[in-house]
């Protein structure tokens, strides 16, 4: 169990210290809050030969002391609008008390006596039409290095009918069904449609994710027996989301979560960290329209748990988050911090080695977005920047913002010169990325991959048929031998490079940019690296 010893500098207090005066903060913001209700849940769901766990494969849990289970999460959950006229400053129930039964999946230590105290919540990425864990592969030798729990709950409609489709037995119960009659509901087609989108189905609806994940983080608090972790001594609870539902975690904490608060008045989450989410809002319900970057609903509240956005490069102008840029904050009621990662695609390309079973996939459906995740880029290389050695520390300075009150570091912009980029969908920016003499943009997060360069990296790939996603996976054009002659000598390249290497990670590890253990990584495969 990690230093709980009380100790609070200037930041968010931790959950332990949180005073009267804090709760009445909370209670201030948001009026009438009441205690998350507990849903109910059934399981561990058996697995056997026919009947397996749909999720994110190869990595040897086992072999790290860790276990996995699954459950089935029931309840009950609202649907919001923006109130009759749409201009209201607060989400109102549109629709109260819809059933719902999701699942989630839960990696945790074997020997309850190895936890460390932390869960995270990772809402799973819904965009290819099956479920996808994406920051768990990213983040998992952290969490199990540290004794963490890792949990992912399905939070998309369109999601569930592609689950029952890979299992109707094991995932028959799922639903995320509209509480309206389709005749009653405003937006969206119905099966047999012509261009009928499972994602706006009349048939679901999406905004019954919000109550969701205020109750199934309630539902990790709690220990009592037969919960999902009876036994671990929970401490702290933190959520996660990537890309799409990076947008969700965004508009969750913009709009719900300080209504989530547990018996005492103290928040179901702690902090959140959001990656690749651009800062972007989603519609609070199926057929309400999203909020854009100057509505103050599309932004986080005047108060607030700490919140850390992870962007990549990737994300800045084909996804919009030039737009959602903002200042970070010290502020101990506030806490924020945006950090861009300079040299990222959207997607992290090592992902491609953790994937669900093909097979089952298959068994989703005729989905438009159902191919596996692989790289196929017109250029010949996919950017292997690795994201999963920087996004780790960002996890870890979440942790001691919140359990220590330690502030975390702050970094500079990606930065930008006069020119022209676009979206994807089309938006233009009167602005370019600035980049150095070897093509690599300045500011940002730093890496020894764009400080002690071997090659340029781009943040976007241009896709061929039938592979639309190969754009989030970038491309890198590696140095030649001319190149690398000229940055680290004709004589003991390799060992100039390698010291350069150390030297740079040497001083992101003292600014907090890096976790022990990824130091070590990056420093072990540039001696393994051949150059020229």
């Amino acid at each position: 169990m990690r230093d709980d010893k009380l100790r609070m500098q200037e930041g968010w207090p931790r959950r332990a210290l949180i005073s009267a005066s804090s709760i009445a903060l909370l209670l201030a913001v948001v009026p009438a809050m009441a205690q998350t209700a507990l849903p109910s849940v059934e399981g561990p769901i058996p697995v056997a030969d026919t009947s397996t766990i749909f999720t994110t494969g190869g990595t040897d849990l086992e072999a790290h002391g860790y276990e996995i289970e699954e459950y089935l999460v029931s309840g009950t959950a609202n649907v919001y609008d923006w109130g009759d006229d749409g201009a209201a400053a607060e989400p109102h129930v549109a629709s109260a008390d819809a059933p719902y039964t999701t699942r989630m999946i839960v990696r945790r230590p074997a020997d309850a006596a190895h936890f460390s105290g932390t869960v995270w919540v990772e809402l799973n990425n819904p965009s290819r039409g099956w479920d996808v864990e994406v920051q768990w592969p990213a983040i998992q030798d952290k969490v199990m290095r540290d004794g963490d729990i890792w949990v992912s709950m399905t939070a998309k409609p369109n999601v569930v009918a592609s689950l029952k489709r890979i299992d109707p037995t094991r995932y028959g119960k799922l639903a995320m069904s509209n509480p309206l009659l389709a005749s009653d509901q405003k937006c969206g087609m119905l099966p047999g449609e012509d261009g009928y989108d499972e994602n706006l189905s009349r048939l679901y609806e999406n905004g019954l994710v919000w109550d969701m994940i205020s109750q199934v983080g309630a539902l990790v608090r709690d220990t009592s027996k037969g919960a999902p972790l009876a036994g671990y001594d929970v401490q702290h609870v933190f959520g996660t989301g990537e890309s799409q539902t990076g947008f969700f975690l965004n508009t969750y904490a913009n709009n719900f979560a300080n209504a989530a608060v547990l018996a005492d008045g103290s928040p179901v989450y702690e902090g959140f960290l959001s990656a690749s989410g651009a800062g972007r809002a989603v519609p609070i319900s199926q057929c309400v329209a999203a909020m854009p970057a100057d509505d103050p609903r599309g932004q986080l509240p005047a108060e607030h748990v700490p919140f850390i956005r992870a962007d990549a490069q990737g994300d800045i102008f084909l996804l919009g988050s030039y737009d959602w840029r903002r200042e970070d904050s010290d502020d101990p009621k506030a806490g924020y911090r945006l950090y861009e990662i300079a040299g990222a695609p959207h997607g992290p390309a090592f992902i491609t080695n953790y994937q669900p079973d093909p097979e089952a996939i298959k068994r989703a459906g005729d989905l438009p977005t159902q191919v596996a995740y692989e790289y196929g880029g017109a250029e010949t290389t996919a950017n292997h920047l690795p994201r999963q050695y920087i996004e780790p520390a960002m996890y870890g300075n979440l942790e001691k913002w919140v359990i220590d009150g330690v502030l975390p570091p702050k970094a500079a912009p990606i930065g930008t010169v006069e020119g022209e980029s676009k979206s994807l969908s089309g938006d233009v920016y009167p602005v370019a990325f600035d980049r150095d003499e070897h093509g690599n943009v300045v500011g940002g997060v730093r890496s020894p991959y764009l400080d002690v360069p071997t090659a340029v990296y781009h943040e976007s790939a241009t896709p061929v048929e039938g592979l639309p996603y190969a754009w989030s996976f970038g491309y890198q054009v590696d140095f030649g031998t001319a190149k690398l002659h000229e940055l680290y000598g004709v004589v003991g390249a390799q060992q100039n490079y390698v010291a350069k290497v150390r030297a740079s990670v040497d001083q992101l590890l003292a600014d907090g940019w890096l976790l022990p253990e990824d130091a070590q990584r990056i420093v072990a495969e540039a001696e393994l690296r051949p150059v020229p």
